[in-house]
């Protein structure tokens, strides 16, 4: 797309598209509005020359008629200018918001992992506000006196060429001035962005991070990093602060020369009889309608140039390509079964890979359980099957497609994710069970509540379901949220499950709830089960162990419990931290435990590559 290869101010062009007629109206009424005040100042010429030197009264009381009736029509053009304009800014800054946000949700994990959330945060807020000082206010401010600056030099020449000459000689200067201040003030604006970023990082990353902040004493620390980030910011500010004190007295000075040559020619043009009173009277206040435009447009300047250092900034984001899109001619995921192929599938974050050409079968309605060691590439084979990431060599097929050729909104659609660490949004509870399915009703909603337990902790408050919920989930328990969050994933009623510890670090009570709650949603979905619990792995019709990115183990439960090998070695270990939260268990007591929920009669097949 072409607009998405300009840059800087020029790019929000785009954002005009339809608004072409009012654009078109805008530029009629501006050069009127222009045009007005000239005219206005002809008159005077006319009402002193003829009228008043004249003793032709007629004539002056006509002139001043005149004169009152312009003033009148450019108030009325220079109003509906300024509504006009400041409505087409802020339709091109909601356009711009919009894009910026939309592209924000196409952009793969990784881009968020390597992005603090302050510098994103930073783009949303205070650059696009940037931009909207300056179409809001600054877009009338350019346009009316660019237009009343040409106006007035046209007008300069009309009254006497010889006057015009004589002003446009200082303008030269007045534009070698500018071009110094657009090239440093560009720069400075630009590191003045900059530091703002940083500055907004640091405060997200702190308001984040308070409870350990204040928990390790780290206050003082954290200051001392937030008065450095805060002094940065002050000494850019001031480097284009003191710029802008040398461009603004410059350009004001320049117009006083300008001033004084016109009355000192004008002066002995009058004494050699060869001008008028009326005519340098009128050039003196026309010469007003060019330096005092353009003394406004410098004090313009410096908030373009932070306009522009902002949509620099903001066009970094616009410009990164999403690297997780549709591939052309990719066709909608209908109904899925949930037949998921992990076919010999290689992956790497950077260089090194992290999967090595591992093979995995999961039939529709199956249920697989990933356990081993932390950075084994159980949750980046989970990140791959929800396609957050796409393979470097394989393929991830479900129903016998390639991920990569599946419309991927439609695919998402038909996939939950419960997570360790579940994100509730504030609102209500109700409102977060219907996160991932707006269109449910109260009743729906209240249903899955019921049947994973969510009800229990809706009692505890007044307004039940309706109970507001803080961001993030906070005066919840750990448990009390991940239940919600089962419930949402219940009600969006995915063909395939994703449980990313799901049942990490909650006490036994709370995981009994949330044991038969799972009960509950693996039912007839194909499901990918990541765990340290045993209780929780144990439901799974077939378990892999992941060691360094490949399968060392797989088999079921009670056949990996029965033979050496890495996850009999992985279940003594997890055997103490869970006797600490359940009372004790031992080896006797895992093989003799019934497994709940076993599908034995959808028993997955796995077939591993491992190193030979």
């Amino acid at each position: 797309m072409p607009s998405r290869r300009r840059t800087g101010l020029t790019r929000l062009s785009r954002y005009l598209v339809g608004h072409g007629l009012r654009v078109a109206l805008l530029s009629v009424v501006g050069v009127c509005s222009a045009a007005a005040p000239v005219t206005a100042l002809l008159i005077v010429q006319d009402a002193i020359n003829n009228g008043m030197q004249a003793h032709n009264r007629g004539r002056l009381g006509r002139d001043v008629v005149i004169y009152l009736v312009i003033n009148a029509l450019a108030w009325i053009l220079q109003t509906t200018l300024v509504r006009g304009l400041a409505r087409v800014g802020q339709d091109v800054v909601l356009g711009l918001r919009e894009d910026l946000f939309d592209h924000l949700t196409t952009l793969s994990l990784k881009y968020f992992s390597q992005q603090k959330a302050g510098w994103i945060i930073a783009r949303l807020t205070s650059d696009v506000d940037a931009l909207s000082d300056v179409l809001s206010q600054g877009l009338t401010t350019l346009v009316v006196n660019t237009l009343t600056l040409l106006a007035g030099i046209v007008g300069l020449f009309i009254l006497d060429w010889r006057l015009g000459l004589v002003a446009l000689v200082i303008l030269p200067p007045t534009f070698v001035l500018t071009r110094w201040f657009q090239v440093r003030s560009h720069a400075a604006f630009l590191r003045v962005r900059e530091t703002i970023s940083a500055m907004t990082a640091q405060i997200a990353e702190s308001v984040s991070g308070m409870a350990v902040i204040q928990a390790y004493n780290r206050e003082r620390a954290f200051l001392g990093e937030f008065d450095a980030s805060n002094d940065a910011n002050r000494h850019t500010n001031t480097h284009a602060q003191w710029l802008n004190s040398l461009f603004f007295p410059g350009i004001e000075f320049l117009g006083i020369v300008a001033m004084t040559a016109v009355l000192w020619v004008g002066g002995h043009m009058i004494a050699s009889g060869s001008l008028a009173i009326g005519t340098l009277v009128s050039a003196v206040f026309m010469l007003n309608l060019v330096f005092q435009p353009l003394q406004e447009l410098s004090d313009l300047y410096g908030q373009v140039q932070s306009a522009g250092a902002a949509m620099e900034k903001i066009t970094t984001v616009l410009d990164t390509s999403p690297e997780i899109t549709d591939r052309p001619g990719s066709h909608r995921a209908e109904r899925i079964e949930g037949d998921l192929h992990i076919d010999r599938v290689t992956f790497a974050y950077g260089k090194e890979p992290v999967l090595h050409a591992i093979d995995i079968h999961v039939p529709a309605g199956g249920c697989l359980a990933l356990v081993g060691e932390s950075g084994g590439g159980k949750s980046t084979t989970a990140k791959l099957v929800g396609r957050f990431y796409d393979p470097d060599d394989g393929a991830i097929r479900v129903d016998g497609h390639d991920l990569r050729e599946l419309e991927l909104r439609s695919y998402r659609r038909q996939l939950g994710v419960v997570l360790q660490d579940p994100f509730l949004f504030a609102g209500t509870i109700g409102d977060n069970i219907r996160f991932a399915h707006p269109e449910a009703t109260d009743e729906m909603v209240a249903d899955v509540a019921q049947a994973v337990g969510v009800d229990r902790i809706a009692r505890r408050f007044d307004a039940g379901l309706a109970h507001t919920v803080r961001e993030g989930g906070a005066g919840l328990s750990a448990g009390e949220r991940q239940l919600i969050s089962i419930a949402r994933a219940l009600l969006a009623d995915p063909r395939i499950l994703i449980l990313d510890e799901a049942t990490s670090n909650i006490d036994r009570p709370t995981e009994i709830l949330i044991e038969r709650a799972l009960d509950r949603l693996l039912s007839g979905r194909t499901s990918i089960i990541i765990a340290h619990r045993l209780a929780t792995v144990r439901r799974a019709d077939e378990i892999l162990v992941m060691e360094h990115g490949r399968i060392s183990q797989r088999g079921r439960f009670d056949e990996l419990l029965e033979t050496d090998g890495p996850f009999r070695r992985l279940a003594k270990e997890l055997k103490g931290s869970e006797a600490q939260l359940q009372g004790g268990v031992s080896d006797a007591d895992l093989q003799s435990e019934p497994v709940t929920g076993s599908r034995a009669s959808n028993s997955a097949r796995v077939a591993s590559s491992e190193p030979e």
